[in-house]
């Protein structure tokens, strides 16, 4: 005998309100019958429906946003607008400077507490390609779990992956600090060969220097784990909101007729 749905478990089938059924069922474009005063839709009915509509999708009138082709795992589906706030807080609360970037090593949001040495190493156009060619390097390491790394001015920075339905889209920074000491990085030397790299100032780059952020290595390490954990949130985000565009999308074709 064939399947009678109620109008709560046709909602669910087609991810549609209750209030866009009824509109297609006052316009006749559902099949259904009345059984007890209430409507019930037949199952083979429903699914002949949706086997039809198919071909005739393009005869549809749909909107500019109805037409756009459902959308995949990639940078432009996370919501920046509430990552950085997310970024911005850990940056604070762990006394480090904080990036999301691209798989390129091109940032998506503006650095997070960034200290002055790092500051003026970005004032410059070729501060700032250093600083995307160590983001860009670790996008192309296989670890999937954070490590300590050191960045073309020999700070100490990590990264954590932001993955959606398995595919990895963008990266979660921090960084701006050493491990127990400071003193390579503040050496003259050192700090010379930065300065000419980046084209910016060797004496302003040497003052900028004494203030490197320190960290004891078990904070370093603790670091680790936090940054994954914010990494797992952007990916959590991303695929929450990927699930509701694609709902969205797969809704709009469904009701497109009725808008």
């Amino acid at each position: 005998m064939d399947d009678l749905l109620t109008t709560k478990q046709l909602m669910e089938l087609l991810h549609l309100d209750r209030t866009t059924i009824y509109r297609m069922l006052n316009d006749g474009r559902l099949p259904a019958v009345r059984v007890g005063g209430q409507w019930r839709f037949s199952r083979q009915a429903i699914d002949d429906w949706l086997r039809d509509r198919k071909p005739a999708a393009a005869e549809v009138k749909v909107t500019a946003q109805t037409a756009a082709v459902a959308p995949r795992p990639n940078v432009e589906i996370l919501p920046l607008y509430c990552l950085q706030p997310i970024q911005e807080v850990f940056a604070l609360t762990g006394e480090i400077g904080a990036v999301t970037t691209d798989l390129n090593g091109n940032p998506l949001t503006p650095l997070s507490n960034s200290c002055a040495f790092c500051t003026l190493i970005q004032s410059t156009e070729q501060g700032r390609a250093q600083c995307q060619a160590s983001w860009k390097k670790l996008a192309d390491k296989s670890e999937k779990q954070p490590r300590l790394e050191q960045c073309h001015a020999g700070l100490t920075y990590a990264r954590g992956r932001v993955v959606v339905q398995d595919t990895f889209i963008a990266m979660f920074f921090v960084g701006q600090f050493t491990v127990d000491q400071a003193t390579q990085v503040q050496s003259p030397a050192h700090v010379a060969t930065v300065a000419r790299a980046c084209g910016v100032n060797e004496k302003q780059l040497g003052e900028a220097a004494k203030d490197i952020r320190i960290l004891p290595q078990p904070r370093a390490e603790q670091l680790l784990s936090l940054l994954q954990m914010v990494a797992d949130t952007y990916s959590h985000i991303g695929q929450e909101r990927l699930d509701l565009m694609n709902r969205l999308k797969q809704v709009a074709e469904i009701a497109g007729a009725a808008t």
